[in-house]
């Protein structure tokens, strides 16, 4: 049986992880938390009901197969990285910032905090970030993305004799370098990317995120939305679902 590996570039908290393979007591709590906060205090945005039944018939099915699963996580800050809490349940997990795939393979870089917050999802390597500065940043190890994607494959490849790629992205501009540098590593292996793009758009121009765009879909690769607020989950989990469903 074909293994998914699911390689979340960006992981933070493992929201997107989570709302599939957390308890069902932290799920609910969650739901319920976010529901509080849009009716009461007009907080962010939810779902409704149908759409809720949904995500929630969805992450039932994908729990059945967690053993279909192996999960990596790359996490930038180290400020986060340190809490621990969340990142057992990767098989794999990795400190680092992906680089431009051009850059040299290793090298110390500044990852700038969003809004000088320590826990940020929108910290970035990139001062054409609207929300850094360059006064506020912690030191992290740097991987060019071609090196990563290369050396991980080799190590999958030699762990699993069948297996299809998916990626969750929220990395704050690398996006485009990871998914050229993923695709010349994996092949056609890469059936899935989720997560967000238009950090793409904002750090380099929206011609980069226009290239992207069309290599994505030249390749048949499948998109979807699927990032931490709530109502991006019913997108995402149904792309996981197809996947699933498309390889058993």
């Amino acid at each position: 049986m074909k293994k998914i590996i699911w390689i979340d570039l960006g992981t933070h908290f493992a929201q997107e992880h989570d709302s599939i393979f957390s308890s069902n007591y932290s799920f609910y709590s969650y739901v319920i938390r976010r529901l509080v906060s849009f009716k009461f205090f007009n907080r962010g945005k939810f779902v409704n009901f149908e759409e809720l039944k949904q995500i929630i018939s969805c992450r039932n099915e994908i729990r059945k197969k967690l053993k279909d699963f192996y999960s990596i996580f790359i996490e930038a800050n180290p400020l986060i990285a340190i809490k621990k809490k969340f990142y057992p349940n990767a098989d794999l997990f990795f400190n680092i910032a992906l680089t431009d795939h051009s850059l040299k393979s290793t090298s110390i870089v500044k990852l700038y905090l969003g809004d000088g917050n320590a826990d940020s999802q929108g910290s970035s390597i990139f001062l054409e970030k609207h929300n850094v500065n360059k006064e506020n940043f912690v030191a992290t190890l740097g991987v060019s993305t071609t090196d990563f994607f290369n050396g991980l494959e080799v190590y999958l490849s030699e762990q699993f004799s069948d297996y299809v790629v998916m990626l969750r992205l929220n990395c704050e501009g690398v996006e485009d370098d990871a998914i050229y540098s993923a695709y010349n590593s994996f092949g056609n292996r890469l059936q899935l990317i989720s997560g967000s793009l238009k950090d793409v758009a904002e750090v380099k121009g929206f011609g980069a995120y226009e290239k992207l765009d069309k290599f994505i879909t030249d390749k048949g690769i499948t998109f979807a939305q699927f990032n931490s607020p709530i109502y991006t989950w019913l997108e995402g989990q149904k792309s996981i679902q197809n996947l699933l469903r498309k390889i058993n």
